[in-house]
């Protein structure tokens, strides 16, 4: 009796054990990875990452679950894509136009005026051009799974705004980039570069007068509340790159990392075609709050950037000339 009780236990104990390291396997198949952005969380940002993170983790069978933190909970743009590129943080939906501190080429998306609208954007940035910052970007460490739709920018005034002479002396908050600057500054107003999050309560300080941006910032920022005039310019378009730390993109089997770039090229396609349809309604919403709208002649815009272009030619000619051969058509 007593050696079939001993029995029993050491029986126990090896089930036990045998339980206890098929869950610490488990534990360890699954994956947080953690993901930020810079937009609201009623931003489509947020949308688009959900989205694509639950069809990677239905995919790969519940092997990878992600984190995702809007409004810079997990860390500013600048300071995620820094971190992307050392290996301390993991993935963040990125600005575009940041990216053109680690990859000189990537800088001509920051021009005016490169694309009549955002399809032309997503043929070039999901054709060879694209694969060409994808790779120049991987070489500083960053991975692009897929290039996402931000939208088409335009202006937001404290005033209406006709042609490039109603500008003059409005300080617009813009983007940090360097050719953003150059452009808001060739229109006639006073480029003031500032952190994303800090554009509302700058406004209400006056700081500044007012900022660049896409109909969407007009709403899930609320600029609505600030001004009531915008001016539809459809002058600059920049993109939103989904980017993950080489250093856990090494990590990530090769079959997973395929569903990695399959979702993401998939939601890629659906941001551009869901801000399409969105631009017209979220305008008429912005028309519902009181925001009027002005439509002005962008050929003296397009006039007043000449000499960004001449600027910057040296820098970007061959990939310049590549992109408008295929959007000037």
């Amino acid at each position: 009796m007593k050696k079939t009780t001993v029995l029993l236990m050491a029986i126990l104990v090896l089930l036990s054990s045998g339980y206890a390291i098929t869950e610490a396997q488990s534990a360890e198949r699954v994956r947080t990875i953690k993901v930020g952005h810079t937009a609201t969380r009623e931003h489509p940002y947020q949308m688009y990452l959900e989205n694509w993170a639950k069809a990677v983790g239905e995919r790969t069978n519940g092997r990878y679950v992600f984190e995702i933190y809007p409004s810079d909970l997990y860390g500013t743009p600048n300071q995620l894509i820094e971190g992307c590129q050392l290996g301390t943080s993991d993935m963040v939906l990125a600005t575009g136009s940041l990216l053109a501190s680690y990859s000189p080429i990537v800088g001509v998306l920051n021009l005016p005026f490169l694309f009549d609208n955002s399809m032309q954007a997503f043929e070039v940035l999901n054709g060879p051009i694209g694969a060409e910052f994808d790779k120049s970007l991987a070489e500083k460490n960053l991975i692009v799974l897929g290039w996402w739709e931000n939208g088409m920018r335009h202006l937001f005034p404290p005033r209406p705004v006709n042609s490039p002479e109603d500008l003059r002396g409005m300080k617009l908050r813009v983007i940090n980039s360097a050719e953003m600057i150059d452009t808001i500054n060739a229109f006639g107003a006073i480029a003031v570069p500032m952190a994303f999050n800090d554009v509302y309560s700058a406004w209400q300080l006056r700081t500044i007068d007012g900022c660049e941006g896409t109909i969407t910032h007009m709403i899930t920022q609320k600029y609505y509340e600030l001004t009531k005039t915008g001016a539809l310019l459809w002058y600059m378009h920049v993109p939103n790159p989904l980017v993950i730390a080489k250093d856990l993109w090494d990590t990530i089997p090769v079959a997973d990392k395929e569903i990695f770039l399959d979702e993401a090229k998939k939601m890629a396609k659906f941001s551009f075609e869901y801000q399409m349809k969105m631009d017209e309604e979220e305008i008429a919403q912005c028309e519902e709050w009181g925001v009027v709208f002005t439509r002005p002649d962008p050929a003296p815009f397009r006039k007043l950037v000449e000499p960004v272009y001449e600027k910057y030619r040296p820098v970007y000619g061959e990939i310049l000339d590549r992109i408008l051969a295929a959007t000037r058509q």
